[in-house]
């Protein structure tokens, strides 16, 4: 069975299109419409020696990929949330694990999330269960603060 140059772009830019459901990022979509596009120009009647196909697949690709994704991605990805990763951590109250006493005063392990985390405070001494404020962090390190238990 013999097939046609045509027919293989086209099956090969079919193909992409339909990975492209698993991937998302609309690259194999472009790179599967410059397949079928070669396909065609290869069926309207582009010869398909001296790897002219190729040629004509890798400029479509570049010019669809760069162009034109580029372009669709402003208009169809929504706008996103300016925010930080530390917006999750900061103000939450943790508990006191370890530490912050006279052997490690000003460092101890607090549980946050059910997991136990590296702490550094500005006061030597918390007691452990005492209940700290999460007030930034640094890399791994949560930096805590004992709230005042001061009565107005």
């Amino acid at each position: 069975m013999d097939l046609n140059p045509e027919y293989i772009w086209l099956g090969v830019g079919f193909a992409l299109v339909i990975a492209e459901v698993t991937m998302g990022n609309f690259i194999l979509f472009f790179l599967g419409l410059a397949a079928a596009l070669t396909g065609v120009a290869l069926w309207v009647g582009l010869p398909a020696q001296n790897g002219i196909p190729y040629m004509l697949f890798a400029a479509l690709a570049l010019v669809l990929v760069v162009g034109v994704r580029s372009r669709l991605k402003l208009h169809l990805v929504g706008d996103s949330v300016q925010g930080s990763v530390d917006d999750d951590y900061i103000g939450k109250e943790v508990s006191v694990v370890s530490g912050f006493d006279a052997a490690s005063p000003g460092r101890g392990r607090v549980d946050y999330r059910g997991a136990q985390w590296n702490a550094r405070s500005d006061q030597p001494e918390v007691g452990v269960g005492s209940m700290v404020k999460i007030v930034d962090r640094d890399g791994n390190t949560l930096i805590v603060k004992q709230e005042s238990n001061e009565w107005i």
